[in-house]
């Protein structure tokens, strides 16, 4: 499961990009509603060539919080 992020800077997108969530966590949400209504998952991080381009610097610190969960990501940018 991933997000999709675009980084605006002085009226410009500087970068396109996505955030990925660890399996686990994934596998945990399509247990909950509405997910669990979909199929299976059919894409893990390890086949997802995004996620390997990446190298994982994507990757989103997640923990639980309540019924819900809390996230965090530092996004660096480089002005243009």
């Amino acid at each position: 499961m991933h997000i999709h992020l675009k980084v605006h800077t002085g009226g410009k997108v500087v970068h396109t990009g996505q955030l990925f969530f660890d399996d686990a966590f994934t596998d945990t949400v399509y247990k909950r509603q509405p997910y669990a209504k979909r199929s299976a998952r059919d894409v893990r991080n390890d086949a997802d060539r995004i996620f390997q381009q990446s190298g994982g610097s994507g990757l989103v610190d997640i923990k639980a919080n309540g019924s819900g969960y809390d996230a965090s990501i530092t996004v660096g940018v480089k002005p243009a």
